[in-house]
This record gives structure tokens, sequence and C-alpha cells, in this order.
């Protein structure tokens, strides 16, 4: 009897066990102080103090995922790098004038060099007769600038962009007649006396010097 008795104990016993086991394993939750009032701490220290951030696992996930994308960032610009310091001369070049002529524009205004204030600015004047002060782009050949002389502009900002040679003469261009007109006096009418002038002034002249 006392066998059985200690076999009909057994079970009870083991179910205590289990839920006691369950009481460990399944805790009480934490308390939360949504709703609470807390308690103000005073001093210096209060202010200082850090918040904590939380959750802690997903920071940390993110700062791996981050710092990985900054891994792959510097091995990208390090491939980049290599790449353009393995590239023919020739094709180097040629890309830096395509960006030179991009920062030119086209088409390009032509002004005339007033006074030179430093090494960057300028101030020049156009064919309008406005002036403008403007920058002097890194590029352009500081040793030809002079005032007085002509420059090349660009079109929106009017910075210069380049210098024009002195053998060339924009004023001069305007001035100059490539094609002889095909009008004759006979088209004009109602200006004789004009026209009279016009031949005594300039055809007598080159026809009876």
């Amino acid at each position: 009897m006392g066998n059985q008795q200690f076999q009909q104990q057994k079970p009870g016993s083991g179910d205590k066990q289990g839920e006691g086991d369950k009481k460990r394993r399944f805790g009480p939750p934490i308390p939360t102080r949504f709703g609470k009032r807390k308690k103000g701490s005073k001093g210096p220290e209060a202010s200082n103090k850090m918040p904590n951030v939380t959750p802690v696992t997903r920071c940390k996930l993110r700062l791996l995922k981050y710092e990985r994308i900054k891994d792959y960032l510097l091995m990208e610009e390090e491939f980049i790098r290599n790449q353009e310091r393995h590239k023919p001369q020739e094709e180097r070049q040629e890309e830096e004038r395509t960006k030179v002529d991009e920062m030119r524009g086209s088409p390009m205004a032509v002004g005339t060099l007033e006074e030179i204030i430093d090494d960057q600015h300028a101030v020049v004047s156009t064919n309008v007769g406005s002036e403008h002060y403007v920058n002097i782009l890194s590029f352009v050949d500081k040793e030809q600038l002079e005032p007085g002389c002509a420059v090349l502009l660009n079109h929106k900002t009017h910075a210069v962009v380049g210098v024009l040679a002195d053998d060339t003469d924009p004023m001069v261009s305007v001035m100059k007649l490539e094609k002889a007109p095909t009008e004759t006096y006979a088209d004009v009418g109602g200006l004789e006396q004009q026209i009279q002038e016009i031949k005594e002034a300039v055809e007598l002249p080159l026809t009876h010097p």
C-alpha cells in the first residue's frame, strides 16, 4: 500500500514541478510606465543624462548594415580611382576638353575687359554698353588678360571663358562687307538728294581719284 500511495503522489508532484517551470519560464511582464507620472530627478546629472535607446538589437543590425554599405562604397571609390589612373592620356585630355567646352557654353558673347579686380574677378563691358562684374574661370590664360582686350563671355553668366587674339576684332568683323548687295539706286524711291550726296562723297573719289 505504501508503494501505491507513493505512486499515486508521484504524478501530482510532477504536475506541480511543471507548473513551477512554467512560472519560471513565463514570468510576469515587465511593468511599464505608460500613463504614469515620472519621477523628476534634479541636478546637473539629470540634464546631462542620455536617453535609453531601444531596441538595442535592431540598432546594432542597422549599424552593421550601414557599415557594410560604407565598405562597399569605399571599394567602389577605389576601383574608380584605379580606372582613372590607368586611363590613356589622350582619352583623359579629350574628356577634359569636353568638360571645358561645356563650361564655356555655346554661343559665346564677345566683350571688352575694362578692369581686372583680382585673379578671379574682373569688370567687362558688352557691345550694348552695359558693364558687368564677373568671374574669371580658372582655365583662362591670365597672362593674356589686359585692360582693353577682347574676351569671350559665357552667354548666361557673362563669366570670362577665353581671350580673343589680337588680329580678331569683333567690331571690324561686324562692319566688314563680305558680299555686295544686289539692290540698286532704282530700288530706292524718294531719296534723290541723299543718293546724290552718297555718290559725290563715296563714288566720285573712287571713280575719279
